[in-house]
């Protein structure tokens, strides 16, 4: 919507074609673009788990209506030569795309379809193929600056059919409840407007995670009367009482926050923010945002092993994640304690620190109170993203091949999958299998059973306890929609979907409250979890046998031990290597990022 604007400043006809909202089926996008036939076609590509789609979409286009150019943009992008030369796209646009496209535009209307090498080397921001099939990057281009970023004009969604799917009805929220505090400003906020709507604030993020890619160096925060003034507008026309913040990183400027939470308390909404950072709030703050309507704050966690949080380069502390999540609560709060798994240099001991770290943050954690900690913790498994420290590391260490036929395996093996599955995980620990991929309930299993005997009183488990407790578990998924027996979506609406991996699996906490049936719980959970995560019989026993045979001696794997503490350290593009100067890679810049 941001190119659409843009492009529409400078008297560019533009339509919206959302795929991503409408699913049409094949015949029928084939049909659009054959009828359409548009000279400029761009493709905004979020995940590259979409690549796949994304080369058939182009090979499609390209089909019937063989003259438009195609340009991407997006994460995607950071795969750009593979896009190149493996899909019909003609252009990649590299980061902030809002200038960039009309310069490109403009070149484009001005040549006819003609290709000028010389012309295109002056636009900054694209990546393309020259007249000698070579891959090209200009470099970085112009970016908006926070007081150019624009806020979404609706019309195009009112036009389009979709906007119930951005400004939505708000039936659920899984904190409601947890304190006086919570309960007045989600009353308040139905009171104001029963929707909901997202809203960036801010652009960019002031750290630099080595799982996470983003293009924008630096963190641009809009002026407070600027979101004030859009907020009003979705209040008064729209009938939206709480505003959900879509920014990776609220709160850096703390001056700045100061007065926006103030001003958002004026305007009687609700509101929920994501991607805070635990080192830039403290209890006097998060008061004043629960006084002025604030109901949620996430922060990503990631870990509580201080060796996981350095490879992350979270820039936190284990104590500054504790320290956070208790004045979340004290300020009467709701959250949810997101983690980010398997790592490179993950191990047992690692993930015991994160179990102690989740055992001592369940004596004050609002939610735990009222339910099970395995119903309001998110885990994810680190994916090897394009663009990332993590995916470098991967394509160096040989997960991920080196060439562009190689790399293109592993985009298409990843596409159209869930994000939160582990179907595609890159296991980088040395460790087998099996014993990774059951770290994820081994964790909850802990931290259930630790909640169970510590806040809840129970030291012993019976017959009368575990059919009570399953029953209970029963009914609260099957009343909720939850019942599943792998992990699924759940939390915050963010429209129709949601943005947590919050597990309805099996409860295995019970066999942990008996020293006899403890000691088969861990065999008990290999199998199960080798039977749930297995892709057919034959993996099932492979994942087994693979984790006995390690566990007697008889197995060596490889394990990577890492040189530094940073991820971003050990790859070898960022360490001036001879490896790195004499690399024929013409992606270097790319890799190299900002």
């Amino acid at each position: 919507m941001a190119i659409i604007q843009s492009l529409r400043r400078c008297g560019v006809d533009a339509e919206f074609y959302n795929i991503d909202y409408f699913r049409p089926g094949l015949e029928e996008i084939e049909s659009y673009f054959s009828i359409n036939q548009y000279d400029l076609v761009g493709i905004s590509t979020v995940v590259s788990t979409a690549y796949a789609y994304t080369k058939k979409l182009s090979s499609m286009i390209r089909k019937v209506s063989p003259k438009s150019t195609l340009i991407l943009g997006g994460n995607m992008a950071a795969s750009a030569e593979i896009i190149l030369r493996k899909t019909e796209v003609d252009f990649c646009v590299i980061g902030d795309g809002e200038f960039v496209v009309r310069d490109l535009f403009e070149y484009l209307k001005a040549n006819h379809g003609v290709r000028d090498d010389n012309k295109l080397e002056k636009i900054l921001g694209i990546a393309y193929l020259d007249s000698s099939d070579r891959f090209m990057f200009t470099g970085y281009g112009r970016r908006p600056s926070s007081a150019e970023i624009e806020y979404a004009d609706y019309t195009i969604l009112e036009k389009d059919g979709s906007i119930d799917h951005f400004i939505y009805e708000r039936s659920h929220d899984m904190h409601e409840g947890v304190s006086a505090i919570f309960t007045q400003n989600y009353e308040r906020a139905k009171l104001t407007g029963g929707k909901s709507a997202h809203v960036t604030i801010a652009k960019g993020c002031v750290a630099r995670c080595t799982f996470c890619h983003r293009w924008e160096k630096g963190y641009r925060p809009r002026a407070v009367g600027d979101v004030i003034e859009h907020v009003t507008m979705l209040r008064d026309s729209y009938g939206v009482g709480t505003v959900v913040v879509a920014d990776e990183n609220f709160g850096a400027d703390r001056k700045l926050t100061r007065e926006l939470v103030i001003e958002l308390g004026k305007l009687g909404v609700g509101w929920i923010v994501a991607g805070v950072r635990a080192r830039t709030v403290n209890l006097d703050d998060l008061r004043l945002w629960a006084e002025n309507g604030c109901m949620t704050a996430y922060f990503g966690i990631e870990s509580g092993s201080t060796k996981i949080l350095e490879i992350m380069e979270k820039q936190a502390t284990v104590q500054e994640n504790l320290d956070a999540l208790r004045w979340t609560s004290e300020a009467g709060l709701g959250t949810t304690i997101q983690l980010v798994l398997g790592m490179p240099g993950e191990d047992d001991v690692t993930v015991d620190e994160t179990i102690k770290f989740l055992q001592e943050a369940s004596h004050f954690l609002l939610d735990w109170k009222i339910k099970a900690p395995s119903e309001t913790i998110s885990i994810n498994y680190a994916q090897a993203l394009p663009g990332t420290p993590l995916y470098e590391f991967a394509r160096e260490n040989g997960y991920i091949g080196k060439t562009v036929d190689e790399e293109e395996d592993y985009l298409l093996k990843i596409s159209d999958t869930d994000a939160y599955s582990e179907d595609h995980f890159l296991n980088y620990t040395g460790l087998p299998l099996l014993k990774v991929l059951m770290w994820r309930p081994l964790i909850l299993a802990e931290v259930d059973a630790y909640h169970l005997r510590i806040n809840i009183g129970i030291s012993k488990v019976s017959l009368v306890f575990i059919t009570k407790y399953y029953l209970q578990v029963a009914i609260y998924r099957l009343g909720n929609g939850l019942w599943n027996d792998s992990p699924s979506k759940g939390g915050e609406s963010m429209g129709n979907g949601g943005f947590f991996n919050i597990n309805n699996g099996i409860k295995f906490a019970p066999l942990l409250l008996n020293s006899v049936t403890r000691c088969v719980f861990y065999p008990t959970l290999a199998v199960a979890v080798a039977f749930l995560r297995g892709r057919s019989l034959s993996h099932t026993f492979g994942l087994l046998f693979e984790h006995l045979f390690w566990s007697l001696g008889l197995l060596k794997i490889h394990r990577y031990e890492l040189s530094a503490k940073s991820l971003r350290k050990v790859i070898s593009i960022n360490k001036n290597s001879t490896e790195a100067e004499t690399e024929e890679d013409g992606m270097l810049p790319l890799r190299l990022g900002r």
